[in-house]
C-alpha cells in the first residue's frame, strides 16, 4: 500500500517470534487520530491472542517517533472510540515484553506511548517534550502514574512542569531511556534483544514482568487525579489554548 500525504494507520507484522507495530504518518509527525487508536487497540488484541509472539516492538517512520493525539481533532471536539490513555494502558498491560524503538523525537502523548513499553531504545539525536500544561491540561491519571512509578517524581516534574525539550542523554540519566544506540546499530540491537527474549521460557517471562510491575506499583487516588484531568479539559485555560491553536497564535492565560 502506498501511503497518502498523511500516511496510513499503524501496521502490524509478525516477524517469527516478534510482533512489530509501525506508526506510518511521517508527514504529520506520527500523530494519532481516532482511526489510529482503533487500529492500535486491534493490533494489541491480535498480539495478545498469538501464542507464538514473544516480544512486541513499537516503531515509526520519519523524523518524529510520535507526537501524541491529533490536536486538530481535539480542537474540533472529535472524540475517539478509544481514548489515547486507554491505548497506552492497554499497551502497558501486554503480557510479553514490549520495546519502543525510538528513532525520532517524542512529543506530547507520544511520551506516554513510549513509557507504556517495558524498554525504550533510542538514537542519540532524539529529544522529548511534554506540552500538556502549555495547552491548559493536567495529564490523565494513569499516564502520570506510569511516569512516577517508572522514573520517579523528580524526573516526572522535570518533564511535565517545564515543557522544555529534553535531550537523549538527560532522558537516559533520568531513566526514561533504557539504552542509547548509534543509528546504524539500532535495528541490529532490537533484533538482538528480541532474540534474547525469545530464548527464555515464555511463561516465566510473563510472570516475572507481572511481578516486577506489581512490586513497582503504588496506590494513589487515581479517581481524584483523573477528575482533575477532566476538569482541565473543561477549563478556561484549555478553551483559550484550543482557540489560540485554531487561530495560529500564542495563548493568553489568566491567573488561576
Amino acid at each position: 500500500m502506498t501511503p497518502n500525504s498523511e500516511g496510513d494507520v499503524p501496521s502490524l507484522e509478525i516477524l517469527q517470534s516478534r510482533a512489530q507495530i509501525v506508526l506510518r504518518r511521517p508527514d504529520k509527525r506520527n500523530r494519532l487520530g481516532p482511526p489510529d487508536l482503533e487500529a492500535l487497540m486491534a493490533h494489541l488484541a491480535a498480539v495478545e491472542a498469538d501464542p507464538s509472539v514473544r516480544s512486541l516492538t513499537i516503531e515509526a517512520h520519519g523524523p518524529s517517533w510520535c507526537s501524541g493525539y491529533h490536536l486538530g481533532a481535539l480542537a474540533q471536539g472529535d472524540r475517539p472510540k478509544f481514548g489515547f490513555g486507554e491505548v497506552c494502558d492497554a499497551l502497558a498491560k501486554v503480557a510479553i515484553p514490549t520495546i519502543a524503538v525510538i528513532n525520532g523525537n517524542v512529543h506530547g502523548g507520544g511520551t506516554d506511548l513510549a513509557m507504556a513499553c517495558d524498554m525504550r531504545l533510542a538514537t542519540s539525536h532524539i529529544a522529548l517534550a511534554m506540552p500538556a500544561a502549555r495547552i491548559g491540561l493536567q495529564y490523565y491519571a494513569t499516564g502520570l502514574q506510569r511516569f512516577v512509578e517508572r522514573i520517579g517524581p523528580s524526573a516526572t516534574k522535570r518533564i511535565f512542569l517545564t515543557g522544555e525539550t529534553i535531550s537523549a542523554d538527560e532522558l537516559l540519566a533520568m531513566g526514561y531511556l533504557t539504552e542509547i544506540i548509534e543509528p546504524d546499530r539500532l535495528n541490529s540491537r532490537v533484533v538482538e534483544l528480541c532474540k534474547a527474549i525469545s530464548e527464555l521460557a515464555p511463561g516465566a517471562v510473563k510472570l516475572t514482568k507481572q511481578a516486577i510491575n506489581d512490586l513497582a506499583g503504588v496506590h494513589p487516588d487515581l479517581d481524584k487525579i483523573q477528575a482533575n484531568h477532566v476538569a482541565t479539559t473543561r477549563s478556561a485555560d484549555h478553551r483559550e489554548a484550543m482557540k489560540a491553536l485554531t487561530e495560529g497564535r500564542s495563548p493568553r492565560f489568566g491567573n488561576s
